[in-house]
């Protein structure tokens, strides 16, 4: 077994598969799996090279062999004759070498509801098919890589593991600026998401440069105590001379790859624009050595949601998990819920992360629990409105397991109490997920009077939790706060169960509002309470971040009890006066049209945004002032957001959405007014030889959102076609990207074309495998890194501001 093999040394993972078969065949392939039946000799060659270099572990050619990637070419029908040929190529390969064979499987190409138009279903089938091909094959172990997008990587494990009795890779790809996936998830993040799961290693290939992976090592090991695998481009392509290289050789490389090593790396190999040579190189380094990875203790809670993550402990602030996400009390809300809708669950989430909430606490009352759909519906929506963590407080198994298969992170489930029903239902169901888990101080008998009785019910569901295999950074102790009203003695009980949970080392939440309950002036008893459940140890709570004096004496008990080092966050918060956005002033009672189509823009509602413009039209506003005042602004403004790192791409695609809804209103509206501006058109692809279209896709939607004519002419698109159509159509720009190095000529080739037959048309490129150095020695207009860059550039192209 390889957890067998780790224990005792480094293993060496063999370098790229595609880039060597372009090298050695001059030529690219409708799709590389397909040479598993056609030039079998050239795979098996590929294999036995990396071999005879060192390698312990080779990669089947089977990276995009899953049903919904082989459907580009009608070949969904051959996952499993696929899959197993290559998994027969690399047996005979090692045949009479000790050498693990990985299964490789790569994203599917498609994003998961609401930023794309896959199910969680559709991709876990997706997974499991493949998966049981390539145990059929032979394979050693799985290699889930190159993911980029948390939730998919994991509903991939969860099929592979349930498919399979298979050891299971998974590696994620931070491509973008900073070291961010795809969909926003950064090193961090990523790793909290998979620390509690099932993987059997974790780690990262592919995206960034070999010097970006040394610092994304250290973040992923602050939390992930499983073996690490790391395998980096051979550096950013280049072009030189009409041929696109990787800059690193073997020397160079294997320099970084020593340094995964020094930094606690078990598993290292080489990805894009690696050879054998690369690999011998490693070997001759590594062999033989023992994994360095020194085993820290974690004394911390962690969860996370797919942008952003949850520390809880000792040596950290307080953290505020907001309450208002509740139909108890709020009739509104609780209306709002029993008609299915969730115009005000998305509010009260937005509200309370501009607030300062550190996390949600989501209980959607009856609904939630008698609708599974309508909970992880509402869960899912969630993830695109708020970048916060979760906590699901829902009690119906059907309900949590839905809404965890949706969750794209480390969730929390609140809450497991010491009835046999609750424990033996949600630990395995927290296990299976990664998730997190509240302890709540409550048993068959109820919650008892006394600290020590508290205390007793959270040790033994404490180590129960461990036993199903349950970590300490995954559990939270709540030891329940009682009303007042029926017993000051209520309140003196819970700060001594709060006190005596924290000296066995389990850190606390409680549910602040529970203690003033059916008394007056609630806040202040609320916010006298809590600075001693504070100097007892209290951790965090569920409270209202609406709240400010609350909020207030929360950040003064952190500098007063050194939760705060060097009191930072206190002196940020009071030290000066803060710079507030125009929009977070906003008066949510406000009911005047025209601000609500701001915001509603701003918040990604597309019904609301909709509604409101024709609200508008009908008062009679005029069409292009209800464009040019409110809706450019606001997506304006959601640019600004996305550029800061503020919005991420969930939120994007909303407010996007929105923009469209509230543009198709409005369409009829403009012709006739005489004013509106020709707009700019745009011909967009993903040139010929690359299948990859996520990116150009989320372009497409920005950039017609913003007011652009864009004619979409898909994936795997010629040159001439790109250009003929752009001529033909009028169009003032062409933008083209690429994924993949071995398609970068194609680019190249637009380029060229669009000098011989329309000059006047800009080009602007970008894509993965594209770089600025790249786009100015093919001659093109611009390089954009993102959709929001490419707004920027062409704006800028074409002298307007929009």
């Amino acid at each position: 077994m390889i957890s067998d093999k780790l224990k005792e040394r480094v293993l060496i993972l063999d370098g790229a598969m595609g880039t060597e078969i372009i090298r050695r065949a001059g030529k690219s392939f409708n799709f590389p799996e397909i040479l598993n039946l056609e030039a079998k000799d050239l795979i098996l060659e590929i294999h036995r090279d990396y071999i005879e270099a060192g390698a312990d572990i080779i990669e089947t050619n089977s990276f995009g062999a899953n049903r919904i990637k082989l459907s580009e070419y009608g070949a969904e029908s051959r996952v499993e004759e696929l899959n197993i040929a290559a998994v027969e190529i690399a047996k005979e390969a090692r045949k009479g070498k000790e050498v693990l064979i990985a299964g490789s499987m790569g994203p599917v190409g498609k994003l998961i509801n609401p930023l794309g138009e896959l199910s969680e279903s559709d991709v876990y089938k997706t997974y499991a098919e493949q998966a049981e091909a390539l145990e059929k094959g032979g394979a050693d172990l799985l290699l889930i890589e190159t993911q980029i997008d948390i939730l998919e990587a994991k509903i991939a494990l969860i099929a592979s593991k349930e498919s399979t009795s298979l050891p299971v890779a998974v590696s994620i790809s931070y491509p973008l600026e900073g070291g961010r996936t795809v969909t926003g998830s950064d090193p961090e993040t990523a790793s909290i998401a998979f620390s509690s799961t099932d993987a059997d290693v974790f780690g990262l290939n592919c995206g960034g440069a070999p010097e970006d992976f040394e610092e994304f090592i250290g973040k992923i090991l602050l939390h992930s105590s499983k073996p690490l695998i790391a395998y980096a481009n051979a550096g950013v392509p280049e072009k030189k001379d009409d041929r696109v290289f990787y800059p690193l050789g073997p020397e160079e490389y294997a320099k970084h790859a020593w340094k995964f090593y020094e930094l606690g790396a078990s598993i290292i190999g080489g990805c894009c624009g690696t050879t054998p040579s690369h690999i011998r190189l490693i070997s001759e380094r590594l062999r033989g050595r023992k994994p360095l990875k020194k085993k820290e203790e974690r004394h911390f809670f962690s969860a996370s949601s797919r942008n952003s993550s949850l520390i809880v402990g000792n040596s950290f602030p307080f953290r505020i998990i907001g309450e208002n996400v509740n139909p108890f009390g709020r009739k509104k809300l609780n209306q709002e819920l029993k008609e299915g809708k969730l115009e005000l669950v998305r509010e009260y989430a937005r509200r309370q992360e501009k607030a300062g909430a550190d996390a949600l606490d989501i209980n959607l009352g009856k609904k939630g629990e008698s609708s599974p759909e309508f909970f992880s519906s509402a869960i899912r929506e969630l993830q695109s409105t708020t970048k916060l963590p979760l906590f699901l407080d829902n009690s119906n198994l059907t309900s949590l397991e839905l809404a965890l298969l949706s969750y794209a992170g480390k969730a929390v489930i609140n809450s497991v109490n010491g009835e046999r029903n609750s424990y033996e239902s949600f630990f395995p169901l927290a296990n299976k997920y990664g998730a997190s888990v509240i302890l709540l101080a409550m048993d068959e008998e109820g919650i008892p009077e006394k600290a020590k009785d508290r205390v007793r019910i959270i040790e033994r569901l404490y180590k129960m939790a461990l036993d199903f295999g349950l970590h300490e950074e995954d559990i939270l102790a709540d030891p329940v706060v009682l009303t007042i009203s029926t017993s000051q003695q209520n309140a003196i009980e819970t700060l001594k169960a709060i006190e005596m949970i924290k000296s066995i080392g389990i850190h606390t939440v409680v549910g602040l509002s529970n203690l003033s309950f059916g008394l007056p002036r609630r806040k202040l008893l609320n916010s006298s309470f809590l600075p001693m459940a504070m100097e007892r140890g209290l951790d965090s709570a569920i409270l209202n971040p609406l709240d400010e004096n609350l909020c207030s004496v929360i950040k003064a008990c952190d500098a007063i009890l050194a939760r705060d080092r060097g009191m930072r966050f206190y002196i940020e918060k009071f030290g000066k006066e803060l710079e507030i956005e125009v929009e977070e002033k906003r008066d949510f009672k406000s009911n005047a049209p025209e601000d609500e189509l701001f915001y509603a823009i701003i918040e990604g509602e597309e019904k609301k945004a909709e509604e409101l413009t024709k609200v508008l039209i009908k008062k009679g506003e005029n069409g292009f002032d209800i464009l040019e005042k409110i809706l450019s602004p606001a997506l304006k403004k959601v640019g600004e957001y996305y550029e800061k790192k503020i919005y991420f791409l969930p939120q994007l695609i909303l407010s996007a959405e929105a923009m469209e809804k509230a543009s198709k209103v409005l369409a009829p509206f403009l012709g006739t007014e005489g004013k509106a501006k020709r707009k700019l058109k745009i011909v967009i692809a993903t040139v010929k030889g690359d299948l990859h279209d996520i990116g150009k896709n989320i372009a497409s939607l920005v950039l017609r959102n913003y007011g652009y004519e864009v004619l979409d002419l898909g994936k795997n698109t010629g040159a001439e076609e790109i250009v003929k159509t752009a001529c033909s159509q009028k169009a003032d720009f062409i933008g083209v990207s690429s994924l993949m190095t071995t398609t970068m000529d194609e680019i190249e080739k637009v380029v060229k074309l669009r000098d011989s037959m329309a000059p006047e048309i800009k080009v602007v490129v970008g894509g993965a495998a594209v770089t600025p150095s790249f786009a100015r020695e093919i001659g093109a207009d611009a390089y954009c890194k993102d959709a929001m860059d490419a707004i920027r550039k062409i704006e800028k192209l074409s002298g307007e501001s929009k």
